[in-house]
């Protein structure tokens, strides 16, 4: 089988795989149960996948045996490692997972093994230690990708001839500007997932908590803030998720002048979110009403204002609590963060 076929074949596993599972491990794990079975012996494919969120630069990435990416950052250079067998090499691979923060003005290469693995007229090989000291320098973003086809060109010679593709694809998050925070603007505290099981909800509140904590809120606001992060993630786990651990749920904790807001998804698009009905006691213990149902209305009741909506995909509950006056100034003073 052409290696070309065995390509065309993994990129069309991926994108399945990609369609219902979230997490790169899983992703990875999908597809090299599917491939391994029918790829010719002695063939394997290497594949790293990322899941970036564009607001936060929060990354989660899993790698199935590809070269090692190198984050380029003002301290010095990063590996960003992540264990992993090729796919279809051998079936029951686990992939393992990790996640880091891509900060403004940072960035990551990707790139083939025909980068490292060029070699010179004396057969000298361009290798890793030389790419990762090449990384190490002043250069990085758009700059980097013609900076190591350079040094490239300048370590094989005139005529040398290329034995593998060469591919770099680099990555950037740009600087956003530090003007003063007002009402449209909305500056991203976290990001994080937790995975659908019970009890995490009570992770997701913490988390929550601590990226706050910037905004002093006042004690009663944010006990009444993590009740309502708890009860909508738990939502979102059980009703929206099924407690799916493959399926987690995605919130997101922003600020902006006025107010701090949280935003709750899972993956139970397609079907809407229940009008919250206003609980009644002798209804429910009459069976007029289902015994179920307080959590919305809980919500609803914990939080400034609320907001539901519903795509293909997801469900999203978004929970609004107004700052003090003066709150803002932790969002936008460096010496808070």
């Amino acid at each position: 089988m052409p290696a070309a076929l065995v390509m065309a074949t993994t990129r069309t596993l991926i994108r399945a795989a990609a369609e219902r599972l979230v997490r790169p491990g899983n992703v990875l794990e999908r597809v090299n149960h599917l491939l391994h079975p029918d790829i010719p012996p002695k063939m394997f494919v290497t594949c790293l996948y990322a899941v970036l969120n564009l607001e936060s630069g929060h990354l989660i990435y899993a790698n199935a045996g590809h070269d090692v990416p190198y984050r380029h950052t003002a301290n010095g250079v990063e590996e960003l490692r992540a264990t992993g067998m090729p796919l279809g090499l051998m079936p029951g691979m686990h992939y393992e997972e990790k996640e880091t923060v891509l900060e403004p003005g940072e960035s990551i290469l990707l790139y083939s093994d025909g980068l490292v693995e060029a070699h010179n007229e004396q057969r000298g090989m361009f290798g890793f230690p030389r790419l990762q000291q090449l990384m190490d320098g002043d250069i990085g973003g758009a700059d980097l990708v013609p900076f190591l086809l350079g040094e490239l060109v300048a370590f094989t010679g005139p005529d040398w001839e290329q034995e593998d593709d060469v591919t770099l694809v680099v990555l950037q998050r740009e600087h956003t500007p530090a003007a003063s925070v007002d009402d449209t603007d909305v500056r991203v505290l976290a990001s994080f997932e937790v995975e659908s099981a019970p009890g995490n909800e009570r992770d997701a509140m913490q988390r929550v908590a601590d990226a706050v904590a910037v905004l002093d809120l006042p004690p009663a606001k944010l006990e009444r803030l993590k009740t309502a992060v708890a009860e909508a993630t738990m939502n979102a786990m059980e009703h929206g998720n099924q407690y799916d651990k493959e399926l987690p749920v995605q919130i997101t904790v922003s600020a902006t002048k006025s107010e701090v807001i949280i935003r709750i998804v899972d993956q139970g698009g397609e079907k809407d979110i229940p009008i919250s009905e206003a609980p009644d006691l002798e209804a429910k213990l009459a069976g007029m009403q289902t015994p179920r149902g307080w959590g919305l209305f809980l919500i609803q009741n914990m939080v400034d204002r609320m907001h539901t909506s519903v795509n293909a995909e997801h469900h999203i509950v978004e929970l609004f609590v107004h700052l003090e006056q003066g709150g803002p100034d932790a969002v936008a003073s460096p010496k808070n963060l």
